[in-house]
């Protein structure tokens, strides 16, 4: 039992113990007795002589590549888990497979599973441990100090206490009079955002899990009349997101399960639970760290191959990464492209019929003779050929989801499964083995011990077309437009120049509230259903917790940024190429050793 218990704490399994997991624990030490009985036992005799102070012989060191743990994971080969309310930790699930079909479950759980997992995180905060009440109006401002503490109500137990101050956590929707609510796990009660008072530097709305502090009034609300409901009111005064957490704080709480399936079967082999122990860490730490000439490649999205003025940018920008590798060979110093992303649409129309079935294949012939012109374009190349991988992920206007789409955002559903193979035979057979991947949307690339998650998304839009526009907010909006107007008047030019700090740009203002949106919802659709088709047995590919170490946006309506928020690094690389007329191809490189982003332009 001791042995056991060793091993358990070695392997940094966490406090709580399943039985595949000790089953496999228990398997090792077996292994291990049975070679010490293996070996062979040599006598000593009396004419021996030993010098007892010789050190021991030293443990072999394991050595491991880099290329066991360089994974490109589509949403079907992600490992699923589930978040277990009752244990406080994940489970695994059978993977999902492509023929799964939505469940009821499935669609029931997704809420709730959401539900649970950011409760569990707010009580790891130090600010809402304590049953003790503060205000959560300095939210923002008091994180870090653990003299202020929030004490959060369940919805039911507000019923009968008219006129009380409570701070609630829940789901924000719509009922059916078209007012808005918050749902927990016990009730759900109407809201009242007349004197609400937003916390900065954040998106609001409908889908989204939301803290808001306020007084409940018995009387009002449209619901009164219904007994199945708790009627009256919730008067809003403060409202705010449930804060992210680090990522290593997050993997330490759930005992560093393997999320990314990057031990391979051991994982899931018998339903095991894989867990990457101390050791490892350590090891791809530091391997991570050695690596420095590696890079990954992220081209801008809308790759439309059946663009000339496309054609001829890609053409330009992989004769300039040739000859660089070219110039490189032989160089200690030289930078390995590992990977290169082209995220769609890689057509400027959806694939759809038209006018019929011969319309449709009529399309097809043309979107794969498109693939084919590139796998002619790229045969130009040999060295990145034979260099790096090449990633596709699916845009909105790619099949098969467009012919019935049309190449709509609200139609599209995700998760998308990745491009046909047959559409890019020709592409497939010039690349060698195992360099041209079939990405999904989402989808994720581990990099040793690093979790890249990509995503193709106009999320910027999305957020801002059905952001909630509180009063102060309003007040706001007309202070700066005021402010404005008075610097038309001729206010002094290094006056401003020589005070920028509080004058920050919209864009950035902007990135800023939606990484901050995004990361403290830890979902990539933090949104209802009626915005996106959602196939709820892929939650596991849309959760973004614990966080991972960068998100790649693909937002074609919105300019490139880089932001990083509690650790993790939130990139957007836009649009391929801004707009018609420019001449100019947008990418960036990530160097994953020092995890920094570089931004670049290719003119042509």
């Amino acid at each position: 039992m001791e042995e056991i218990a060793k091993s358990w704490k070695h392997q940094d399994r966490g406090l709580f113990i399943d039985g595949p997991g000790l089953q496999q624990v228990v398997n090792e030490l077996s292994k291990e007795k049975s070679v010490e009985r293996d070996e062979p036992k040599l006598a000593l005799r009396s004419d021996t002589l030993m010098d007892i102070d010789a050190p021991a012989p030293a443990k072999e060191e394991v050595v491991i590549n880099w290329t066991d743990y360089f994974n490109f994971i589509t949403p079907d080969e992600q490992p699923n888990f589930e978040f277990d309310r009752v244990r406080k930790q994940f489970t695994p699930k059978p993977p999902v497979g492509p023929k799964l079909q939505s469940s009821l479950k499935a669609a029931t759980n997704y809420f709730n599973q959401r539900y649970h997992l950011l409760v569990d995180r707010l009580s790891r905060h130090e600010n809402f441990q304590k049953q003790s009440f503060s205000s959560l109006a300095a939210i923002n401002s008091t994180l870090n100090n653990s003299d202020v503490k929030y004490d959060i109500t369940l919805i039911k137990n507000v019923l009968g206490r008219d006129g009380s101050k409570f701070i609630l956590f829940g789901l924000l929707s719509k009922n059916m009079n078209d007012n808005y609510i918050l749902e927990d796990s016990t009730d759900h009660i109407e809201l009242d955002f007349t004197h609400t008072h937003a916390t900065e530097g954040s998106f609001y709305t409908p889908g989204m899990f939301l803290i808001v502090e306020g007084i409940y009034s018995a009387s009002g609300g449209s619901m009164s009349n219904d007994a199945s409901v708790i009627s009256g009111r919730f008067h809003v005064s403060n409202v705010s997101h449930p804060p992210a957490e680090r990522r290593d704080t997050s993997l330490k709480s759930y005992g560093y399960l393997d999320f990314m399936g990057i031990l391979g079967g051991v994982s899931r082999s018998n339903g095991a639970i894989g867990k990457i122990d101390k050791p490892l860490r350590k090891k791809l730490s530091s391997l991570e760290k050695a690596l420095g000439g590696h890079k990954l490649i992220f081209l801008g999205a809308n790759c439309f191959l059946d663009d000339k003025k496309i054609m001829t940018g890609l053409k330009k920008y992989f004769t300039k990464l040739e000859a660089l590798l070219i110039d490189q060979q032989g160089s200690d110093d030289s930078e390995l492209p590992l990977a290169i992303v082209m995220t769609g649409s890689f057509c400027s129309q959806p694939l759809t019929a038209a006018n019929g079935s011969s319309t449709l294949v009529s399309n097809s012939e043309n979107y794969k003779s498109n693939f084919d012109d590139f796998a002619a374009l790229l045969g130009n190349f040999p060295v990145i050929i034979k260099t790096c991988k090449f990633v596709l992920v699916p845009g909105p206007n790619d099949p098969w989801q467009s012919s019935y789409s049309l190449g709509r955002g609200s139609l599209t559903s995700i998760p998308q499964k990745s491009i046909p193979k047959v559409f890019v035979t020709r592409l497939e057979r010039l690349l060698p083995k195992g360099n041209l991947i079939f990405g999904g949307n989402p989808m994720r690339i581990n990099y040793i011990s690093q979790e890249i998650v990509l995503y193709r998304d106009d999320l910027m839009n999305k957020l801002k077309r059905n952001d909630i526009i509180f009063q102060d907010q309003l007040q706001q909006l007309e202070d700066e437009e005021a402010e404005k107007e008075n610097l038309q008047e001729g206010l002094d030019v290094k006056k401003i120049v020589g005070d920028q700090g509080p004058y920050l740009s919209s864009k950035i203002k902007q990135a800023r509230q939606l990484v901050k949106t995004i990361l403290d919802q830890g979902n990539l659709q933090p949104f209802l259903k009626d915005l996106k088709i959602v196939d709820p047995n892929y939650l596991h590919a849309l959760r973004i917790e614990p966080l991972p170490t960068t998100l790649v946006l693909f937002d074609t309506r919105f300019e490139s940024f880089e932001v990083t928020y509690n650790g993790c690094k939130v990139v957007n690389i836009g649009s391929l190429i801004s707009n018609k007329n420019s001449k100019r191809l947008n990418y960036a490189e990530y160097y994953p050793s020092h995890k920094s982003y570089s931004f670049r332009e290719q003119y042509f």
